[in-house]
């Protein structure tokens, strides 16, 4: 049943990424919901679930740009098995924990991306982390930590990693 509704909620982010970010977008910068996702899958139910649904939906990412096929797929997956792998050391209930380890995740992706899109000109890809990935991972934070609290507001639930 976990698997099935982690598998929707990431159709669901790759369609709302494709066709509502861009009305939400502030400067060029756009929220990037499937990292969101996968940092939710990762803490409740960890890096294999993680890992398969970043590759399934880097994989989907990169379908629409089959010139670099295979970078969102890496990057997805890494991020996916990075937080999954290490959801046992963190207290990842606390909204400041989840809020860091969305800005985290978001920053690393959009660097691994950036490094595979830009080889071999490392300061190229700094320059793309720098002008793109701090204000995705921003409001991947900010936007991850609001729907944090208004699932707890709602529902009067956290989210709780999976032991």
């Amino acid at each position: 049943m976990k698997t099935t509704r982690n598998v929707l909620l990431i159709i669901l982010a790759l369609f709302l990424q494709s066709s509502w970010t861009n009305a939400i977008s502030l400067w060029e910068v756009k929220p990037d919901l499937v990292v969101l996702i996968l940092v939710f899958v990762g803490i409740t139910s960890g890096q294999i679930e993680a890992t398969i649904l970043g590759f399934f939906s880097g994989f989907l990412i990169d379908v629409y740009n089959p010139e670099w096929m295979g970078v969102n797929t890496l990057s997805n997956s890494l991020i996916g098995f990075a937080v999954g792998y290490s959801r046992m050391g963190i207290v990842a209930e606390d909204i400041q924990v989840q809020a860091t380890i969305l800005f985290i995740s978001s920053l690393m992706r959009d660097l691994i991306y950036f490094i595979c899109y830009t080889f071999p000109d490392p300061l190229q890809a700094l320059y793309l982390v720098l002008r793109y990935g701090l204000g995705t991972a921003v409001y991947t934070a900010l936007l991850g930590t609001l729907i944090s609290l208004g699932m707890m507001h709602v529902f009067n639930k956290r989210i709780e990693p999976h032991a």
